[in-house]
Protein backbone atom coordinates (compact mmCIF):
# COMPACT_ATOMS: atom_id res chain seq x y z
CA UNK A 1 0.00 0.00 0.00
CA UNK A 2 1.03 3.35 -0.85
CA UNK A 3 2.03 5.64 2.00
CA UNK A 4 -0.27 8.41 2.93
CA UNK A 5 -3.30 7.13 0.82
CA UNK A 6 -6.07 5.49 1.93
CA UNK A 7 -7.97 2.49 0.69
CA UNK A 8 -11.13 3.84 0.08
CA UNK A 9 -11.17 3.02 -3.49
CA UNK A 10 -11.82 6.54 -4.38
CA UNK A 11 -9.12 8.48 -6.70
CA UNK A 12 -7.35 11.22 -4.87
CA UNK A 13 -9.32 14.70 -5.82
CA UNK A 14 -7.13 16.71 -7.86
CA UNK A 15 -5.64 19.86 -6.53
CA UNK A 16 -7.13 23.19 -7.46
CA UNK A 17 -3.03 24.21 -8.78
CA UNK A 18 -3.09 20.66 -10.71
CA UNK A 19 -6.62 21.80 -12.84
CA UNK A 20 -5.39 25.51 -13.69
CA UNK A 21 -4.74 26.28 -17.21
CA UNK A 22 -1.15 27.74 -17.74
CA UNK A 23 -2.21 30.83 -18.46
CA UNK A 24 -4.06 30.94 -15.21
CA UNK A 25 -1.27 29.67 -13.25
CA UNK A 26 0.79 32.62 -14.78
CA UNK A 27 -1.51 35.14 -13.69
CA UNK A 28 -1.37 33.54 -10.50
CA UNK A 29 2.49 33.50 -10.44
CA UNK A 30 1.97 37.26 -11.45
CA UNK A 31 -0.13 38.23 -8.33
CA UNK A 32 1.85 36.24 -5.89
CA UNK A 33 5.48 38.10 -7.18
CA UNK A 34 3.26 41.64 -7.23
CA UNK A 35 2.38 40.73 -3.48
CA UNK A 36 5.59 39.88 -2.34
CA UNK A 37 7.59 42.99 -3.95
CA UNK A 38 4.93 44.82 -1.91
CA UNK A 39 5.89 43.58 1.36
CA UNK A 40 9.56 43.49 0.67
CA UNK A 41 9.55 46.90 -0.82
CA UNK A 42 10.65 49.35 2.00
CA UNK A 43 9.51 53.00 1.26
CA UNK A 44 10.81 55.97 2.92
CA UNK A 45 9.93 60.15 2.55
CA UNK A 46 10.30 60.77 -0.75
CA UNK A 47 12.05 63.80 -1.86
CA UNK A 48 10.87 66.67 -0.57
CA UNK A 49 12.97 68.91 -2.65
CA UNK A 50 11.77 67.44 -6.06
CA UNK A 51 8.42 67.78 -4.84
CA UNK A 52 8.69 71.57 -3.66
CA UNK A 53 10.30 72.05 -7.04
CA UNK A 54 7.30 70.81 -9.04
CA UNK A 55 4.69 72.58 -6.88
CA UNK A 56 6.67 75.90 -7.39
CA UNK A 57 6.95 75.25 -11.02
CA UNK A 58 3.03 74.70 -11.21
CA UNK A 59 2.28 78.31 -9.33
CA UNK A 60 4.45 79.75 -11.54
CA UNK A 61 2.98 78.63 -14.63
CA UNK A 62 -0.81 79.37 -13.22
CA UNK A 63 0.52 82.81 -12.05
CA UNK A 64 1.74 83.79 -15.63
CA UNK A 65 -0.99 82.12 -17.40
CA UNK A 66 -3.48 84.52 -16.02
CA UNK A 67 -1.19 87.40 -16.32
CA UNK A 68 -0.68 86.43 -20.34
CA UNK A 69 -4.45 85.93 -20.89
CA UNK A 70 -6.93 88.18 -18.71
CA UNK A 71 -7.00 90.38 -21.66
CA UNK A 72 -7.61 87.92 -24.45
CA UNK A 73 -11.38 87.38 -24.18
CA UNK A 74 -11.90 91.07 -22.95
CA UNK A 75 -12.67 92.44 -26.79
CA UNK A 76 -15.27 90.02 -27.28
CA UNK A 77 -16.83 90.82 -24.11
CA UNK A 78 -15.69 87.47 -22.41
CA UNK A 79 -15.10 87.34 -18.70
CA UNK A 80 -10.95 87.62 -17.53
CA UNK A 81 -10.89 84.37 -15.47
CA UNK A 82 -12.17 82.03 -18.20
CA UNK A 83 -8.26 81.02 -19.71
CA UNK A 84 -7.21 80.98 -15.65
CA UNK A 85 -10.38 78.76 -14.51
CA UNK A 86 -9.63 76.32 -16.96
CA UNK A 87 -6.11 75.82 -16.22
CA UNK A 88 -6.81 75.60 -12.73
CA UNK A 89 -9.50 72.57 -13.57
CA UNK A 90 -6.29 70.57 -15.33
CA UNK A 91 -4.21 71.87 -12.15
CA UNK A 92 -6.48 70.08 -9.94
CA UNK A 93 -7.34 67.04 -12.38
CA UNK A 94 -3.31 66.97 -12.50
CA UNK A 95 -2.50 67.12 -9.02
CA UNK A 96 -4.72 64.17 -8.30
CA UNK A 97 -3.47 62.19 -10.41
CA UNK A 98 -0.04 62.76 -9.62
CA UNK A 99 -1.10 62.17 -5.63
CA UNK A 100 -2.55 58.91 -6.67
CA UNK A 101 -0.13 57.48 -8.87
CA UNK A 102 2.66 58.48 -6.41
CA UNK A 103 1.28 56.26 -4.09
CA UNK A 104 1.25 53.53 -6.64
CA UNK A 105 4.42 51.12 -6.97
CA UNK A 106 6.18 52.24 -10.64
CA UNK A 107 6.88 48.37 -11.22
CA UNK A 108 3.13 48.04 -11.22
CA UNK A 109 2.50 50.25 -14.42
CA UNK A 110 5.42 47.86 -15.87
CA UNK A 111 3.15 45.16 -16.90
CA UNK A 112 0.99 47.99 -18.67
CA UNK A 113 3.82 48.85 -21.25
CA UNK A 114 2.74 47.29 -24.11
CA UNK A 115 -1.04 48.49 -24.20
CA UNK A 116 -0.22 51.92 -23.65
CA UNK A 117 2.34 52.01 -26.28
CA UNK A 118 -0.37 50.29 -28.54
CA UNK A 119 -3.39 52.98 -27.24
CA UNK A 120 -1.19 55.62 -27.81
CA UNK A 121 -0.23 54.21 -31.52
CA UNK A 122 -3.64 53.85 -32.14
CA UNK A 123 -4.69 57.52 -31.45
CA UNK A 124 -1.68 59.10 -33.47
CA UNK A 125 -3.20 57.31 -36.60
CA UNK A 126 -6.69 58.46 -35.92
CA UNK A 127 -5.47 61.75 -35.47
CA UNK A 128 -4.62 61.80 -39.09
CA UNK A 129 -8.12 60.97 -39.69
CA UNK A 130 -10.54 63.56 -41.25
CA UNK A 131 -13.43 64.21 -38.80
CA UNK A 132 -11.39 62.89 -36.06
CA UNK A 133 -8.18 65.38 -35.95
CA UNK A 134 -8.63 68.49 -35.24
CA UNK A 135 -6.08 71.03 -38.22
CA UNK A 136 -4.97 74.11 -36.19
CA UNK A 137 -2.08 76.24 -37.86
CA UNK A 138 -1.50 73.78 -40.53
CA UNK A 139 -1.25 70.55 -38.33
CA UNK A 140 -3.30 67.84 -37.19
CA UNK A 141 -2.42 67.45 -33.36
CA UNK A 142 -5.77 66.93 -31.76
CA UNK A 143 -8.78 64.68 -31.20
CA UNK A 144 -11.91 65.95 -31.62
CA UNK A 145 -13.58 64.11 -28.00
CA UNK A 146 -17.32 66.12 -28.59
CA UNK A 147 -18.30 68.04 -25.15
CA UNK A 148 -14.50 66.85 -23.68
CA UNK A 149 -11.97 69.18 -24.30
CA UNK A 150 -9.39 68.24 -26.80
CA UNK A 151 -7.42 65.52 -26.43
CA UNK A 152 -3.52 65.88 -28.05
CA UNK A 153 -2.11 62.21 -28.89
CA UNK A 154 1.33 62.94 -28.68
CA UNK A 155 1.90 64.44 -25.04
CA UNK A 156 0.77 60.51 -24.53
CA UNK A 157 2.73 59.35 -26.80
CA UNK A 158 5.88 60.56 -24.79
CA UNK A 159 4.86 58.85 -21.46
CA UNK A 160 3.91 55.66 -23.40
CA UNK A 161 7.61 55.65 -25.12
CA UNK A 162 9.12 55.94 -21.55
CA UNK A 163 7.53 53.41 -20.37
CA UNK A 164 8.02 51.11 -23.05
CA UNK A 165 11.68 51.75 -23.21
CA UNK A 166 12.41 51.47 -19.85
CA UNK A 167 10.63 47.84 -20.22
CA UNK A 168 12.23 46.96 -23.20
CA UNK A 169 15.59 47.86 -22.39
CA UNK A 170 15.64 46.66 -18.84
CA UNK A 171 14.62 43.06 -20.74
CA UNK A 172 17.50 43.25 -23.38
CA UNK A 173 20.44 43.05 -21.26
CA UNK A 174 23.74 41.94 -22.92
CA UNK A 175 21.85 41.64 -26.01
CA UNK A 176 21.69 45.32 -26.39
CA UNK A 177 25.64 45.33 -27.20
CA UNK A 178 24.56 42.99 -30.35
CA UNK A 179 23.15 45.61 -33.11
CA UNK A 180 20.81 42.96 -34.51
CA UNK A 181 18.77 42.27 -31.35
CA UNK A 182 19.79 46.04 -29.44
CA UNK A 183 20.21 48.93 -31.77
CA UNK A 184 18.12 47.52 -34.74
CA UNK A 185 14.90 46.72 -32.77
CA UNK A 186 15.18 49.72 -30.86
CA UNK A 187 15.87 52.36 -34.00
CA UNK A 188 12.47 50.51 -35.28
CA UNK A 189 10.54 50.98 -32.41
CA UNK A 190 11.63 54.84 -31.86
CA UNK A 191 11.60 55.55 -35.89
CA UNK A 192 8.13 54.68 -35.92
CA UNK A 193 6.79 56.63 -33.07
CA UNK A 194 9.10 59.50 -34.30
CA UNK A 195 7.16 58.67 -38.08
CA UNK A 196 3.84 58.88 -36.65
CA UNK A 197 4.21 62.26 -34.74
CA UNK A 198 5.84 63.73 -38.44
CA UNK A 199 2.59 63.16 -39.96
CA UNK A 200 1.14 65.40 -38.08
CA UNK A 201 3.17 67.25 -38.42
CA UNK A 202 5.08 68.20 -35.01
CA UNK A 203 8.95 68.51 -35.52
CA UNK A 204 8.83 69.89 -32.27
CA UNK A 205 7.67 66.95 -30.40
CA UNK A 206 9.58 64.46 -32.68
CA UNK A 207 12.36 66.09 -31.61
CA UNK A 208 11.66 65.37 -27.90
CA UNK A 209 11.06 61.77 -28.86
CA UNK A 210 14.52 61.84 -30.46
CA UNK A 211 15.93 62.83 -27.22
CA UNK A 212 14.12 60.37 -24.76
CA UNK A 213 15.25 57.78 -26.88
CA UNK A 214 18.56 58.85 -27.23
CA UNK A 215 19.04 59.33 -23.46
CA UNK A 216 17.69 56.29 -21.95
CA UNK A 217 19.70 54.34 -24.72
CA UNK A 218 22.89 55.59 -23.66
CA UNK A 219 21.88 55.59 -19.75
CA UNK A 220 20.96 51.43 -20.79
CA UNK A 221 24.63 51.01 -21.53
CA UNK A 222 25.01 51.00 -25.82
CA UNK A 223 27.89 49.95 -27.24
CA UNK A 224 29.21 53.34 -28.02
CA UNK A 225 29.99 52.82 -31.48
CA UNK A 226 26.93 52.09 -32.57
CA UNK A 227 26.21 54.55 -30.46
CA UNK A 228 27.39 57.33 -32.15
CA UNK A 229 26.87 55.49 -35.75
CA UNK A 230 23.05 55.73 -34.42
CA UNK A 231 23.32 59.20 -33.53
CA UNK A 232 24.28 60.58 -36.86
CA UNK A 233 22.34 58.38 -38.77
CA UNK A 234 19.12 60.21 -36.57
CA UNK A 235 21.09 63.53 -37.15
CA UNK A 236 20.99 63.14 -40.98
CA UNK A 237 17.64 61.91 -41.01
CA UNK A 238 16.25 65.08 -38.86
CA UNK A 239 17.99 67.20 -41.41
CA UNK A 240 16.55 65.39 -44.30
CA UNK A 241 12.69 65.40 -42.65
CA UNK A 242 13.54 69.06 -41.74
CA UNK A 243 14.51 70.12 -44.89
CA UNK A 244 11.68 67.75 -46.95
CA UNK A 245 8.93 70.26 -46.55
CA UNK A 246 8.95 74.47 -47.22
CA UNK A 247 7.03 75.98 -44.22
CA UNK A 248 9.44 73.62 -42.30
CA UNK A 249 12.87 74.79 -44.03
CA UNK A 250 11.25 78.26 -43.74
CA UNK A 251 11.20 78.02 -39.83
CA UNK A 252 14.30 77.12 -39.64
CA UNK A 253 16.21 79.43 -42.14
CA UNK A 254 14.86 82.33 -39.86
CA UNK A 255 17.62 81.20 -37.09
CA UNK A 256 20.34 82.24 -39.81
CA UNK A 257 18.70 85.50 -40.98
CA UNK A 258 19.45 89.20 -39.73
CA UNK A 259 17.24 90.76 -37.63
CA UNK A 260 15.91 93.39 -40.12
CA UNK A 261 15.36 90.19 -42.50
CA UNK A 262 13.06 88.93 -39.85
CA UNK A 263 10.66 91.89 -40.20
CA UNK A 264 9.75 90.80 -44.03
CA UNK A 265 9.46 87.05 -44.34
CA UNK A 266 6.87 84.86 -42.84
CA UNK A 267 7.37 83.67 -39.38
CA UNK A 268 9.82 86.19 -38.13
CA UNK A 269 7.35 88.65 -36.88
CA UNK A 270 6.97 85.81 -33.66
CA UNK A 271 10.44 85.62 -33.05
CA UNK A 272 11.12 90.34 -33.52
CA UNK A 273 7.87 90.71 -31.05
CA UNK A 274 9.78 88.28 -28.09
CA UNK A 275 13.01 89.75 -28.75
CA UNK A 276 11.06 93.11 -27.95
CA UNK A 277 10.14 91.29 -25.13
CA UNK A 278 13.02 90.26 -23.75
CA UNK A 279 14.39 94.22 -23.90
CA UNK A 280 11.69 95.93 -22.79
CA UNK A 281 11.65 93.78 -19.82
CA UNK A 282 15.62 94.44 -18.65
CA UNK A 283 16.50 93.26 -15.67
CA UNK A 284 13.95 93.53 -12.83
CA UNK A 285 10.90 93.71 -15.74
CA UNK A 286 7.65 95.94 -16.49
CA UNK A 287 5.81 94.54 -13.39
CA UNK A 288 3.69 91.35 -13.62
CA UNK A 289 0.48 91.85 -15.66
CA UNK A 290 1.96 94.82 -17.36
CA UNK A 291 3.66 93.56 -20.63
CA UNK A 292 2.08 95.55 -23.49
CA UNK A 293 3.39 92.95 -26.57
CA UNK A 294 0.67 90.26 -25.22
CA UNK A 295 -1.77 92.26 -26.31
CA UNK A 296 -2.19 90.97 -29.71
CA UNK A 297 1.68 91.77 -30.91
CA UNK A 298 3.11 88.67 -29.33
CA UNK A 299 1.60 85.44 -30.94
CA UNK A 300 1.01 82.52 -29.05
CA UNK A 301 1.69 84.54 -25.65
CA UNK A 302 0.60 81.86 -23.63
CA UNK A 303 1.43 78.99 -25.25
CA UNK A 304 4.99 78.74 -27.42
CA UNK A 305 6.00 82.17 -26.53
CA UNK A 306 5.26 82.58 -22.87
CA UNK A 307 9.03 82.58 -22.00
CA UNK A 308 8.55 86.08 -23.87
CA UNK A 309 6.39 87.35 -21.72
CA UNK A 310 8.19 86.11 -18.39
CA UNK A 311 11.23 87.91 -19.54
CA UNK A 312 9.00 90.90 -20.51
CA UNK A 313 7.17 91.19 -16.78
CA UNK A 314 9.06 89.72 -13.94
CA UNK A 315 12.97 90.48 -16.90
CA UNK A 316 16.34 88.83 -16.84
CA UNK A 317 15.55 87.90 -12.83
CA UNK A 318 12.65 86.08 -13.44
CA UNK A 319 13.78 84.36 -16.30
CA UNK A 320 16.85 83.01 -14.33
CA UNK A 321 14.40 81.90 -11.24
CA UNK A 322 12.35 80.06 -13.63
CA UNK A 323 15.29 78.03 -15.17
CA UNK A 324 16.73 77.72 -11.63
CA UNK A 325 13.82 76.01 -10.92
CA UNK A 326 14.08 73.65 -13.97
CA UNK A 327 17.93 73.27 -13.01
CA UNK A 328 16.72 72.09 -9.53
CA UNK A 329 14.18 69.79 -11.29
CA UNK A 330 17.43 67.96 -13.50
CA UNK A 331 19.51 67.86 -10.52
CA UNK A 332 16.87 66.00 -7.49
CA UNK A 333 15.29 64.27 -10.91
CA UNK A 334 18.86 62.63 -12.34
CA UNK A 335 19.91 62.10 -8.33
CA UNK A 336 16.46 59.94 -8.36
CA UNK A 337 17.16 58.16 -11.21
CA UNK A 338 20.85 57.64 -10.14
CA UNK A 339 20.06 56.14 -6.53
CA UNK A 340 16.88 54.23 -8.10
CA UNK A 341 16.39 50.50 -6.51
CA UNK A 342 16.81 48.89 -9.73
CA UNK A 343 17.33 49.39 -14.03
CA UNK A 344 13.47 49.68 -14.74
CA UNK A 345 13.67 52.52 -12.53
CA UNK A 346 16.84 53.98 -13.28
CA UNK A 347 15.24 54.35 -16.86
CA UNK A 348 11.93 55.32 -16.19
CA UNK A 349 12.94 58.25 -14.05
CA UNK A 350 15.45 59.30 -16.66
CA UNK A 351 12.85 59.24 -19.58
CA UNK A 352 11.13 61.44 -17.08
CA UNK A 353 13.58 63.78 -16.35
CA UNK A 354 15.34 64.01 -19.82
CA UNK A 355 11.34 64.80 -21.51
CA UNK A 356 10.98 67.51 -19.03
CA UNK A 357 14.00 69.48 -19.14
CA UNK A 358 14.85 68.94 -22.64
CA UNK A 359 11.80 70.07 -23.70
CA UNK A 360 12.20 73.07 -21.80
CA UNK A 361 15.56 74.11 -23.07
CA UNK A 362 13.96 72.86 -27.03
CA UNK A 363 11.08 76.08 -26.13
CA UNK A 364 13.44 78.38 -24.02
CA UNK A 365 16.09 78.26 -26.95
CA UNK A 366 13.57 78.10 -29.70
CA UNK A 367 11.79 81.66 -28.39
CA UNK A 368 15.00 83.51 -27.65
CA UNK A 369 16.57 82.14 -30.88
CA UNK A 370 18.97 80.59 -29.50
CA UNK A 371 18.49 77.34 -31.30
CA UNK A 372 16.05 76.91 -34.47
CA UNK A 373 12.39 77.85 -33.24
CA UNK A 374 9.77 74.36 -33.72
CA UNK A 375 7.20 75.06 -31.06
CA UNK A 376 6.69 72.86 -28.12
CA UNK A 377 4.98 73.62 -24.85
CA UNK A 378 7.71 75.01 -21.99
CA UNK A 379 6.19 72.26 -19.18
CA UNK A 380 3.88 72.98 -16.12
CA UNK A 381 4.11 76.83 -17.86
CA UNK A 382 2.17 76.96 -21.17
CA UNK A 383 -1.11 76.73 -21.19
CA UNK A 384 -2.73 73.49 -22.46
CA UNK A 385 -4.95 70.67 -20.55
CA UNK A 386 -3.40 67.71 -21.91
CA UNK A 387 0.58 68.48 -21.33
CA UNK A 388 -0.05 70.05 -18.01
CA UNK A 389 -2.53 67.10 -16.64
CA UNK A 390 0.18 63.84 -18.60
CA UNK A 391 3.62 65.60 -17.20
CA UNK A 392 1.88 66.01 -14.00
CA UNK A 393 0.89 62.26 -13.84
CA UNK A 394 4.32 60.98 -15.35
CA UNK A 395 6.10 63.04 -12.48
CA UNK A 396 3.72 60.97 -9.49
CA UNK A 397 5.86 57.83 -11.02
CA UNK A 398 9.09 59.95 -10.35
CA UNK A 399 7.72 60.84 -6.90
CA UNK A 400 7.62 56.99 -6.37
CA UNK A 401 10.57 56.02 -7.23
CA UNK A 402 12.29 58.95 -5.13
CA UNK A 403 10.25 56.50 -2.41
CA UNK A 404 12.29 53.83 -3.01
CA UNK A 405 15.77 55.20 -3.52
CA UNK A 406 18.62 53.85 -1.57
CA UNK A 407 19.29 56.76 0.58
CA UNK A 408 22.20 55.41 2.29
CA UNK A 409 25.73 57.17 2.19
CA UNK A 410 28.40 56.29 -0.34
CA UNK A 411 31.64 54.66 1.05
CA UNK A 412 35.01 55.97 -0.50
CA UNK A 413 37.04 53.42 -2.26
CA UNK A 414 39.78 51.63 -0.87
CA UNK A 415 42.77 53.30 -1.45
CA UNK A 416 41.53 56.43 -2.59
CA UNK A 417 41.41 59.37 -0.12
CA UNK A 418 40.93 59.68 3.54
CA UNK A 419 38.26 59.08 6.32
CA UNK A 420 38.39 60.31 10.09
CA UNK A 421 35.41 58.51 10.44
CA UNK A 422 36.52 54.87 11.75
CA UNK A 423 35.11 52.06 8.67
CA UNK A 424 32.61 48.91 9.22
CA UNK A 425 34.47 45.43 8.69
CA UNK A 426 30.74 44.60 8.19
CA UNK A 427 29.65 47.55 6.02
CA UNK A 428 28.11 45.82 2.90
CA UNK A 429 29.09 47.92 -0.53
CA UNK A 430 25.72 50.36 -1.56
CA UNK A 431 23.69 48.87 -4.66
CA UNK A 432 24.04 51.53 -7.26
CA UNK A 433 21.63 51.32 -10.33
CA UNK A 434 24.01 53.22 -12.34
CA UNK A 435 27.53 52.27 -13.20
CA UNK A 436 30.13 53.37 -15.08
CA UNK A 437 30.61 54.04 -18.32
CA UNK A 438 32.06 50.70 -19.47
CA UNK A 439 29.21 48.52 -17.52
CA UNK A 440 25.56 48.23 -18.70
CA UNK A 441 23.32 49.75 -16.33
CA UNK A 442 20.54 47.11 -17.33
CA UNK A 443 20.85 43.34 -16.59
CA UNK A 444 18.90 40.72 -18.73
CA UNK A 445 15.25 39.80 -16.99
CA UNK A 446 13.29 36.84 -17.45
Amino acid sequence: MAIGVRETGRQPKPSAVATRSPQQSRVVQLAQAGKARARAVKYHAPDYWLITTLVALVVFGTVIIFSATFAINLPDGGGAFSYLMRQAAWVAVGGIACFFVSRIDYHFWRQWSIPVLVGSILTLILVLLPHVGVEGGGASRWLNLGPLPQFQPSEVAKAALILYIADWLTKRGPRLQNWRTGLFPFAVILGGMIFLVMLEPDLGTSSVLAIIGITMLLVAGANLKQFALFLGSGALAFIVLAFSASYRRDRLMLFLKPEEDLWTVAGGWQLIQARLSFGSGGLFGVGLGASRLKYGWLPAAHTDAIFAVVGEELGLLGCACLLALFLMLAIRGYRVAFRAPDPFGALLATGIVSWIVFQALINIGGITTTIPFTGVPLPFISYGGTSLMVVLGITGVLINISRQTDERPLTPPKGRGRSNAPQQATAKPRHRSAVSPRSPVVHSER
